[in-house]
């Protein structure tokens, strides 16, 4: 049983740095002393501007993966992020649904996305996405998953819920991700604060994610 198992753990960890050097990425093996704070389907008027304050305040450097429609609503905000020393990553143009979409419009919607975003960072919105969808993606994006989701858009959640689904990447490190939208907004200015600290008690160093 003892070999079985070897055999297959083996099996799993080249499965995983196959997806990464093929452009799929979990924080999976963990870069020691190191976390990533990202932020899904900004930027947003008000709220963007709170969580920049926050960052601001705590000296932290993000990853924004920004949805194309917001960044065209609110290009000042968009810019702020730039300038505050923030990363920048593709979430598509309207937040499309990977399995939802034919190819050829997901593929559109990206680009045309990519025409104001301006990066090699990309995120799938629900982290859904097709095997072919991936295969063509990963020859001009870095693309990122995640190892923990506050689900902060949840209405159920608490900000305290939200800290404890997220709590180990505050420890260990890695990549977690938090919602700029309406729906999260509570959860997640709620949760934010609770994250930094816990991740700064640790000694853990936030570092913005790079192509």
């Amino acid at each position: 049983m003892t070999v079985y198992l070897i055999i297959a753990v083996s099996i799993l960890i080249f499965f995983f740095i196959f997806l990464q050097k093929s452009g799929l990425f979990w924080h999976i093996f963990r870069e020691k002393g190191t976390v990533y704070l990202t932020f899904d389907d900004g930027p947003q008027k008000d709220l963007t501007e709170k969580i920049l304050s926050i960052l601001e305040e705590e000296n932290v450097k993000a990853t924004f993966f920004c949805v194309g429609e917001n960044v065209q609503r609110y290009p000042e905000i968009f810019e702020k992020i730039r300038k505050n020393g923030h990363a920048i990553g593709n979430h598509t143009m309207k937040h499309l649904h990977g399995w939802k979409s034919p190819n050829k419009i997901y593929f559109e919607d990206i680009a045309e996305a990519n025409k104001l975003i301006n990066s090699k960072l990309f995120r799938p919105p629900h982290g859904k996405m097709r095997f072919s969808q991936w295969w063509q993606l990963r020859k001009s994006f870095r693309i990122v998953f995640w190892t923990k989701i506050a689900y902060d858009w949840k209405k159920s959640n608490t900000p305290e819920k939200c800290f404890r689904l997220t709590k180990s990447v505050a420890k260990y490190g890695g990549i977690v991700v938090l919602h700029d939208n309406v729906k999260a907004e509570k959860n997640m200015l709620g949760v934010l604060p609770l994250f930094i600290k816990e991740a700064k008690k640790n000694g853990l160093i936030f570092k913005t994610l790079s192509a």
